[in-house]
């Protein structure tokens, strides 16, 4: 595993509605991407396994074009985090999504993303405030598509 941890970084944290399984559950399903996170056009999973450490996802989007997500941690429920090779001006990232409960049974999903730009393309400052708006929208994101799941898993 590349070492991460000296690359300049985002963290977005947002405190949820629903349930940590609820978030999971929209989270883990690796293909259903497009179905809910902000500029992604499309997913499949490329790999035979299709959970878990290990697993690939190739993933579509205008900005960047193709990009491999490889699963580097899978604890059920808990984190989830892949890393990426050559996505637009970034070299390498990894993205990491930590889920805690809270006090009254909802989710507390925190986002970190780690990343190293390519030579000449934008400034670590640069990239951390367009990084930062875009993991917010996809936190957001990932919540409402979470509510409107459990909400019509509760209807039923």
């Amino acid at each position: 595993m590349q070492d991460f941890d000296t690359l300049p970084n985002v963290t977005v944290t947002r405190e949820s509605s629903v349930t940590p399984a609820a978030i999971w559950k929209i989270l883990s399903d690796l293909p259903a991407l497009p179905e809910w996170a902000p500029g992604i056009d499309g997913a499949e999973v490329t790999s035979d396994q299709n959970t878990g450490v290990g697993a690939v996802r190739r993933v579509a989007t205008a900005q960047f074009g193709q990009i491999e997500h490889h699963v580097t941690v899978w604890d059920e429920g808990a984190v989830f985090a892949y890393q990426t090779a050559d996505s637009g001006p970034f070299s390498r990232t990894l993205t990491t999504y930590t889920i805690r409960p809270t006090s009254d049974g909802s989710a507390k999903v925190t986002v970190t993303l780690a990343f190293d730009t390519k030579p000449g393309t934008m400034e670590p400052d640069q990239a951390k405030d367009i990084l930062n708006k875009g993991l917010t929208a996809t936190l957001a994101a990932l919540e409402m598509r979470a509510r409107m799941a459990a909400d019509v898993a509760q209807a039923l």
